[in-house]
């Protein structure tokens, strides 16, 4: 399931949070010469962009240390609360659980103009033993209305991501967020009509269930989770 809302945000904190993010002083980005993940696929001088990392989850990617923006979480704090509204129902992942979303990660993306369109290399955000983790909800939320846009793949007629997966094209407009499971490999082609293109970034946790777990009853809670958004 691929989730697009419109309007996302109340007009007045839009407009607020997209006066920060475009600010010299409310904002500092750090230069990623290399776009995404390793298992990306995407080459070249042109597959780069800058960051800014406001939260990772303790445990993430093997990695210990929690990562907390002092100075812009609690306004992105507010962002999160709407995310929940929309989240929980989807949330709760096995019933008889009934556990809340977990941020696990929020990040900032800005690709600068470069005169022609790029496209980024296909991903999934986060992953455990070497494959998607289904039970997070990736979310991609737009600042700019532009000509840039984010590709996501459907599962083909038999269920899995191949070839034959069918593209979905999500133009970039301000104030529009696109919601679908970690499992959905996407991209981003970046824009030449704006100066730039930013987005937010964010996974959440949407079971209590150990994606690392190799179990035979890890497993199975883990590939039921897999349909479940």
């Amino acid at each position: 399931m691929i989730k697009i809302i419109q309007d996302f945000l109340p007009r007045p904190l839009f407009d607020y949070m997209k006066l920060v993010v475009e600010s010299e002083k409310g904002m500092f980005w750090n230069f990623n010469p290399r776009n995404l993940q390793p298992q990306s696929k995407a080459s070249g001088a042109e597959n780069f962009k800058f960051g800014k990392t406001l939260y990772v989850h303790p445990g993430l990617d093997g990695k210990n240390e929690e990562i907390y923006d002092q100075e812009l979480m609690p306004l992105f704090g507010l962002f999160q609360q709407f995310m929940m509204v929309h989240m929980q129902p989807r949330c709760r992942g096995i019933p008889e659980e009934g556990t809340e979303c977990k941020l696990v990660r929020m990040k900032m993306n800005l690709y600068p103009n470069q005169s022609e369109q790029v496209k980024h290399g296909v991903h999934n955000d986060i992953h455990a033993n070497g494959r998607p983790r289904p039970d997070i909800i990736t979310s991609v939320y737009n600042f700019h209305t532009c000509n840039g846009s984010t590709i996501l793949y459907e599962k083909d007629k038999n269920g899995q991501f191949s070839d034959d997966s069918k593209e979905v094209v999500v133009p970039s407009t301000e104030n529009s967020m696109i919601m679908f499971n970690n499992t959905h490999p996407h991209y981003g082609i970046t824009q030449n009509d704006t100066p730039a293109r930013i987005v937010l970034n964010t996974n959440l946790e949407k079971a209590f269930v150990d994606p690392f777990s190799t179990d035979k009853d890890g497993k199975q809670s883990f590939e039921a989770l897999d349909d479940y958004f």
